[in-house]
């Protein structure tokens, strides 16, 4: 399949999990404020429930739509999908519910806090840690951030479609 092809593929992908006011938000903030920032708004917007457990992870839109953006041909040596990463962050998600059921029970635990808190930091390390490496290298970050902006203006025309037929 050719570039143009794969974006157009991503584009559909995205328009069917996404509503069209969310994709103009996101190619709003990619645009202005870049890939990192498109993140962080996509971190707080899209449904990506991670808080009980792993398949609920791995069942929300925003997973999905990382599924989508892997196919995107970057070349950094970070995937944003990482099994060995998945299992990790479950993993500090269960630590930390573990934590909270805890500290529900012992709110003055200064020690079992300071651990949550940590675990709290290293898994917000873990998820962003693809747009990290890929904002190392400027070469690949402009090329992911051209290819993203075609595929979530392709996602737009695709829902605006989707909605009016």
């Amino acid at each position: 399949m050719n570039l143009d092809a794969t974006i157009n593929r991503v584009g559909f992908e995205i328009a069917e999990i996404l509503e069209e006011n969310l994709i103009n938000k996101l190619l709003g903030v990619l645009a202005q404020d870049g890939v990192y920032a498109m993140w962080v708004y996509a971190l707080n917007k899209i449904d990506w429930n991670y808080n009980e457990n792993c398949e609920k992870y791995k069942n929300s839109d925003l997973y999905k739509i990382l599924v989508q953006l892997d196919k995107l041909p970057i070349q950094i040596d970070k995937k944003i999908i990482d099994e060995n990463r998945d299992k990790e962050i479950c993993k500090l998600t269960e630590d930390i519910n573990k934590l909270n059921e805890e500290l529900k029970k012992d709110k003055n635990n200064k020690q079992k806090r300071e651990e949550k808190n940590k675990k709290l930091k290293e898994r917000e390390k873990k998820l962003n840690e693809f747009f990290l490496k890929l904002s190392t290298d400027l070469e690949q970050l402009l090329f992911f951030k051209e290819l993203l902006e075609k595929a979530l203006i392709y996602a737009r025309y695709h829902a605006k479609a989707m909605k009016d037929g």
